[in-house]
């Protein structure tokens, strides 16, 4: 034991193992419940992958950030971007999927967090807040400046993303790609729909006479030869009789349908009748009539599934970056810049870092909420989910990452308790839609005046209590 402690890279192992502990209980968990309890799942995973970076920007780094919300847009944006117009990767020409295009949403939010890093480096304090802020509001308005590449107030739709085929637009007959709709693989719709100015220029409609031509230049005048007569109009002669009304005779009895015997033959039938599956498959045959049917796919668990992996992969790194030097590093930082600057940490170099890892994580949210939604427009991430992050943050606990986690499921549990309470009260539905922001607010003020550790941080407090020790609320 005492030489597995001191292995090197035992931390690392320990962080898998828990990791991928963690990973196959939360499938086992996806695929044993509701679809609709796996789209809630989904949504908790999300949340906690962008608060995994709020946590080293707040907590560790101890710098206030309102504009999360807008680098969960880069993400989106950028997944939408690429997975809409790039069929191949560049350079290596293999088919594109999702995976690139969350590869290139992560090298989105480090470019941008690399920037809003670098001015925020020299910024605290409210300063800081209202860059973050401005940016929070400034990037979602900015698809509003290029309607014909990021779609404007509409934004973008996404295909859904099957498991079995790519990525691509779903556009009509003059655009370059249709995807299939239910296998997902796009189709080749290379050729061209070109209209002509004029279409009629070349048609010969001599034998028409006037009339034709006159209709084409514009004059709708018809001859008299054209028009109806009472000759052209129905008369009684032209109606059903009663000798065509079908009689008694003609209709089906008991005699004429199909029994057991006629199907089998005289035999037994080869499955019992009350299973639907078996008497498909025997109805089928080898005709390959159900080789089109989807065996068992259900979009909402494969969300949940595809936002658990991205969120396990990141709580892989944030647990190895919170535990090792560079965590050590932010904390410092935050808690002395000038005593960390004496024994050689860069203040604004460390702060950089944490918006850089921060910005990294919030985009691979972003795009997760993308595919999520099968949609990105600036209505999804408003200044209301920058908040949101925040205060998820701080009720959680903002230097943990088990707060981060408890934060997320606050986020997607409180509204659906609301909605739950106003159905049951009869509640206005302009009441019930702002009564989650009335709670939030309620619950951070209580948070920062009895608990400003969080949940997570106050039990850590009782913990230390009772065995005697004394932990800071930030630590």
């Amino acid at each position: 034991m005492k030489l597995l402690r001191t292995f090197p890279g035992n931390r690392i192992i320990w962080h898998a193992v828990i990791v991928g502990i963690a990973w196959l209980l939360l499938l086992l968990l996806n695929n044993n419940i509701d679809p609709l309890y796996s789209s809630y799942l989904a949504l908790i995973a999300m949340y906690a992958t962008a608060m995994f970076g709020m946590t080293i920007l707040v907590g560790l780094s101890g710098q206030v950030s309102l504009g999360n919300g807008a680098l969960m847009a880069v993400g989106g944006y950028v997944f939408a971007l690429t997975s809409m117009n790039w069929q191949t990767v560049p350079f290596f020409g293999w088919q594109w999927n999702a995976v690139w295009s969350m590869v290139f949403a992560g090298l989105g939010g480090v470019l941008v967090g690399g920037i809003i890093g670098g001015l925020a480096a020299r910024l605290k304090g409210p300063y800081l807040a209202g860059l973050t802020l401005g940016i929070a509001v400034g990037v979602p308005a900015i698809t509003n400046r290029f309607p014909e590449l990021l779609g404007g107030e509409n934004g973008l739709m996404l295909t859904v993303p099957y498991p079995a085929g790519g990525y691509a637009a779903t556009t009509d007959v003059t655009g370059e790609v249709v995807v299939d709709e239910i296998s997902g693989e796009p189709t080749d719709t290379s050729t061209e729909v070109v209209v002509e100015e004029d279409q009629y220029a070349e048609l010969d409609l001599s034998e028409f006479g006037d009339a034709a031509t006159d209709f084409v230049e514009g004059e709708e005048v018809l001859p008299e030869e054209d028009l109806l007569t009472e000759e052209d109009l129905l008369t009684e002669e032209d109606l059903l009789t009663e000798e065509d009304l079908l009689t008694e005779e003609d209709l089906l009895t008991e005699e004429d349908l199909l029994t057991e015997e006629d199907l089998t033959g005289g035999g037994e039938l080869p499955l019992d009748s009350g299973s639907e599956t078996d008497l498909a498959e025997s109805v089928a045959g080898d005709s390959g009539l159900l080789d089109s049917i989807d065996s068992g796919f259900i979009l909402e668990r494969w969300q949940a599934s595809m936002a658990i992996a991205v969120a396990c992969v990141v709580a892989f790194a944030a647990l190895n970056l919170v535990r090792g030097r560079q965590g050590r590093v932010w904390k410092a930082v935050r808690d002395d810049p000038i005593a960390a600057a004496v024994v050689g940490i860069s203040p604004s170099g460390s702060k950089v870092s944490a918006f850089v890892v921060s910005s990294l994580f919030a985009s691979l949210a972003g795009a997760v909420f993308a595919q999520i939604l099968s949609f990105v427009g600036p209505g999804a991430f408003s200044l209301g989910l920058s908040l949101s992050l925040l205060v998820g943050i701080v009720l959680g606990g903002r230097s943990s990452l088990l707060g981060a986690i408890i934060g997320a499921f606050i986020l997607v549990w409180l509204p659906e308790f609301v909605d739950g309470v106003a159905g049951e009260r009869g509640w206005p539905e302009q009441i019930t839609n702002n009564a989650p922001n009335l709670l939030y607010g309620l619950l951070v003020v209580a948070v920062v005046l009895a608990a400003p550790g969080g949940i997570t941080g106050t039990i850590r407090s009782w913990v230390d209590k009772s065995r005697g020790r004394s932990r800071s609320t930030l630590s």
